[in-house]
């Protein structure tokens, strides 16, 4: 009928091309997600410091750089790898057990565990694991974190704990010894000369004869005389009077030759005028390494030339003791005369060196700053 509405189509309606675009867009969109997530987390491992593993039914499918690095593989070298490769032979089965254990990021790994590098040898590792999915798959997430610096400066601190013990015993025990010896020396030796003198006195005074008087007087001229140097004697021993009144340049000249040229050695001395006065704790730090260290070269070195030298090289001072004589194993030394200079010049914020062989003689070097702690050594190592 002419007015009517024009009839439908008949047959299925045909399919709409935007509407199927959206579809795909939206089926697409998750897809893209997974993939950005994906690469944003192996990006993340690359940054990481410590190792990290994927690994695929025990088979590592990725590794950052710290992981190859830390076991000394190339880059890409652990890809394809077993994971039973990286500890040893006896803890395999065990390391592998707690990797698959549902619940292994919970649990510690074996604890006489021992991961291997590439080139064998073997180092103490902190372990933690996870079960993840990447890219639609089930991984284990392994984090390897490398304990050989740590036990490194574990081992040392233990050391040197022990060496600061051995240390304070001896400490303990010089300073008594220093005690009896000077009580020794004031009761056997300064109080005999003064009795000795005293009774000088009363025979002098009772002494009609006046040659006699004048002998008895003379006697007591020379134990006075006798008694002031042993007093001396024993002040040099406590602090010489030479490093408060004239400084460390001339103490140190003055100290050397006094204690060589009587055992008979002409010491060769090269000690520059500082460009200033160091601080009073460093003076007699520097004093004291240069003393215990011409006193070990006569009580042991045996030899026959013997060198110090004191210079200023910029940044503070630098001490040097040489010695021709017989030498040793710095990491053998039984006594405590490295351990006390060591501590002597790192109290003050200084180092101390010491080179040595068997029959080549020993070099003792310390780097001290002038005003305590407040410089730092160079390094004589460095290059330049």
């Amino acid at each position: 009928m002419e007015g009517d509405a024009p009839e439908m189509a008949s047959g299925p309606t045909a399919p709409d091309p935007t509407h199927r675009g959206r579809a795909v867009e939206r089926m697409a969109d998750p897809l893209t997600a997974v993939h950005t997530a994906a690469g944003e987390f192996r990006e993340l491992m690359r940054l990481l410091p410590d190792g990290i593993l994927l690994l695929v039914e025990d088979r590592i499918v990725h590794a950052n750089p710290a992981a190859e690095a830390i076991f000394g593989h190339p880059p890409g070298g652990l890809c394809g790898m077993h994971a039973g490769r990286l500890v040893s032979d006896g803890t395999r089965e065990a390391f592998l057990g707690w990797l698959t254990t549902p619940a292994g990021a919970g649990d510690a790994p074996p604890p006489s565990l021992r991961m291997c590098r590439r080139d064998g040898s073997r180092f103490e590792a902190a372990l933690t694991c996870a079960q993840v999915g990447l890219d639609g798959r089930p991984c284990t997430l392994l984090v390897v974190r490398d304990l050989t610096e740590v036990e490194r400066m574990r081992d040392e601190l233990a050391r040197g704990n022990r060496e600061l013990q051995a240390l304070a015993a001896r400490v303990f025990t010089v300073q008594e010894d220093e005690r009896r010896a000077i009580s020794r020396e004031l009761h056997d030796d300064i109080g005999q000369s003064v009795t000795a003198m005293k009774m000088a006195a009363l025979s002098a005074l009772d002494e009609s004869d006046e040659h006699r008087r004048r002998d008895d007087l003379g006697d007591i001229l020379v134990l006075a005389d006798a008694t002031l140097e042993r007093l001396r004697d024993i002040s040099i021993l406590l602090r010489p009077p030479q490093l408060d009144a004239l400084g460390l340049e001339a103490a140190l000249r003055w100290h050397a030759e006094r204690l060589l040229r009587g055992a008979g050695l002409v010491p060769a001395l090269q000690i520059d005028p500082l460009p200033r006065r160091p601080d009073a704790a460093v003076e007699q730090a520097c004093f004291r390494i240069a003393q215990e260290a011409l006193t070990n070269i006569m009580r042991h070195a045996g030899a026959s030339r013997v060198a110090l030298s004191l210079r200023d090289d910029g940044e503070g001072l630098h001490l040097c003791v040489e010695d021709d004589g017989a030498g040793f194993l710095p990491g053998a030394a039984r006594g405590l005369g490295l351990v006390i200079m060591r501590e002597r010049a790192h109290m003050i914020g200084g180092r101390f060196d010491v080179e040595s062989r068997p029959g080549n003689g020993t070099r003792i070097e310390a780097w001290l700053p002038y005003a305590g702690a407040s410089t730092t050594p160079p390094d004589p190592h460095a290059g330049g």
